[in-house]
């Protein structure tokens, strides 16, 4: 059994955005990783692909996500379902910050969209 308290999760990222790994391989998790993002108004994130499947869980704010060039809205207590292999991005085009989960299975990889690979900190 592991315990991971809040305060002993550093939080990375690109500007504007604050990604925090709950449950990765580095924390012991072997099947499953966790992470949890917060980004700010009118804020980004770079357009990425993973090469496996991931499940994000909207829990505050508002968000758009453009996946495969078609953009849907996210609002708390929304699920999104991204394939492998897609290219997407998150928007935070409210007035206050917005926070989600992302889930996928350990392991997973990051990629720009040019195929090059994406090697976060907090992912591993």
């Amino acid at each position: 059994m592991f315990v991971i308290r809040d305060q002993s999760i550093p939080a990375s990222g690109t500007p504007g955005n604050f990604t925090a790994g709950l449950a990765t391989p580095s924390r012991g998790a072997t099947q499953v990783s966790i992470i949890r993002q917060r980004q700010i108004p009118n804020a980004a994130n770079p357009p990425h692909r993973h090469d496996q499947e991931e499940v994000m869980v909207q829990l505050t704010g508002i968000v758009t996500v453009t996946v495969a060039g078609e953009a849907v809205t996210l609002a708390p207590g929304d699920t999104l379902i991204v394939p492998a292999e897609t290219v997407h991005q998150i928007v935070n085009p409210g007035d206050r910050a917005a926070e989600w989960l992302i889930v996928a299975p350990c392991g997973v990889r990051y990629f720009h969209p040019s195929g090059e690979e994406i090697l976060p900190e907090w992912a591993r």
